[in-house]
């Protein structure tokens, strides 16, 4: 049997956790695979993802973590480990330093690899990053970036001991059994029935500036377009949020968190992400297995991604760039919107599934 185990902080609802499902998932259908994965947190169903989206075949593990430094989860995770006696430990946002203990202690041949979902500095505080750079100086840990930006950052904080670059995968958009209920929500928000719905999911932070979003969707107030926002908001952001909610023109909807993120792709035209940094966004994804075109902001891993045969990047973070790209997009043919359309799924099919990234994967957990 050969075991794998990722771990994760928490099963929050965010890009990286969704990727670590999924990559779990995949894993598990592969032969004479064992996958656990570990949530340093208890499971919290009205916080965290549904535990529903977990293949039956993955072992969840949690381990009750404290809210912020918590000593004795290095103890826990090390038994926990030492317990299973995987193959592979591979470890995602601040889960990585929570297991520096374990990896000192545990001293038989096994695999340990970090993949950085963000730019370096943002991956890990300042002593994260310094453990971090000890061990992956020393090949203890491998160190796994997810697009071109993020890898260029890991070789400038840490060297040119970073030299995996495995892009983001995400599963295919595919509808639920809400559908219908989705469209029909979607619909008596739309002004008629030709209505293009832009749609934004992401969490409540600066990260993701919203901001951004209502601000140009005021120059549109008049047109036959509206915005969808899917995302909730952490304790510290709700000042963000509220601000947003008090600030926004009416042709901007706030929704929340959904269950069924997939039904609201399938019923948007375009899908808009406005973010200040980034890392490889699995919505963004997401959106380009479902057909959606992306009209995003230049940061991170998106400039790889949305290209002019794909969707629509405005030159910076301001706002006359924005409504710049935005305009284009609806400004844009049906022949040529259908172009980018195709385009976008062929290059989901071809760089981003799932499946190709867990192979990639695969074949790095194998390799000596």
């Amino acid at each position: 049997m050969y075991k794998i185990v990722q771990v994760v902080p928490a099963l929050g609802w965010g890009g990286a956790q969704v990727f670590c499902i999924q990559l779990c998932n995949a894993l598990a259908k592969k032969d004479g695979y064992e996958v656990t994965l570990i949530s340093m947190y208890h499971h919290n169903p009205q916080k965290h993802l549904p535990l529903s989206m977990l293949d039956e075949k993955v072992k969840f593990i949690t381990l009750g973590k404290k809210p912020g430094i918590d000593p004795g989860m290095f103890l826990k995770i090390c038994q926990t480990l030492k317990n299973i006696r995987p193959n592979v430990v591979h470890t995602h946002l601040h889960a990585g330093y929570y297991c520096f203990y374990a990896y000192l202690q545990l001293t038989y041949p096994y695999k340990k690899i970090h993949t950085l979902h963000n730019l370096a500095k943002k991956d890990a505080p300042l002593h994260g990053r310094k453990m971090f750079k000890y061990f992956f100086k020393r090949n203890i840990i491998e160190a796994v970036t997810i697009s071109e930006e993020v890898h260029a950052s890991a070789v400038k904080e840490y060297g040119a001991c970073v030299k995996t670059r495995i892009p983001n995968g995400s599963d295919k958009i595919k509808p639920t059994a809400a559908l219908k209920e989705t469209t029909e929500k979607i619909n008596s928000l739309k002004k008629n029935s030709s209505t293009k719905v832009l749609l934004n999911v992401a969490r409540i932070t600066r990260q993701k500036n919203q901001q951004l979003l209502l601000d140009v969707m005021r120059h549109v107030t008049n047109e036959n377009v509206i915005a969808v926002v899917l995302g909730d908001y952490v304790t510290g952001d709700k000042a963000i949020y509220d601000a947003l909610i008090a600030g926004k023109p009416s042709n901007v909807h706030f929704l929340g968190k959904v269950a069924n993120v997939s039904d609201y792709y399938l019923n948007a035209d375009a899908f808009v992400l406005t973010s200040v940094f980034e890392g490889m966004p699995i919505s963004l994804l997401e959106a380009l297995s479902a057909g959606v075109i992306p009209v995003c902001t230049p940061v991170g891993g998106i400039i790889s991604i949305v290209t002019k045969d794909t969707g629509f990047l405005s030159d910076d973070i301001s706002e006359a760039s924005f409504y710049k790209a935005l305009r284009l997009y609806l400004d844009s043919d049906e022949a040529s919107i259908q172009t980018l359309k195709n385009n976008g799924k062929q290059l989901y099919n071809k760089e981003y599934s799932m499946h190709s990234c867990a192979d990639k994967y695969d074949a790095l957990y194998h390799s000596v």
